[in-house]
């Protein structure tokens, strides 16, 4: 399990389209605007891609300043049969 906390900080007036934009990439989630136009986002590994590529994405969406990444988890998937971190 991937788990990443973003800050994305967009240009005012581009706000609602890269929301629109953010919900067809997979493994991406908002939760929410916060002052300034700033969204909070998780993203996720899926089986489409990884959440470094999700990332990736998020940072060329048009009106995107900066997609920062704020917090990182990466937990052994039980429900999957792993037991042990691979390397990255």
């Amino acid at each position: 399990m991937n788990v990443c906390g973003v800050l994305i900080h967009a240009k005012p007036d581009r706000i609602d389209s890269i929301e629109a934009a953010m919900s067809q990439i997979p493994g991406v989630e908002s939760h929410g605007r916060a002052e300034n136009a700033r969204l909070v986002v998780t993203v996720e590994d899926s089986e489409q891609m990884t959440a470094a590529d999700a990332l990736a994405e998020l940072n060329a969406l048009p009106g995107v300043v900066a997609a920062a990444l704020v917090y990182h988890e990466f937990e052994p998937d039980h429900e999957a049969g792993i037991t042990e971190r691979e390397p990255c």
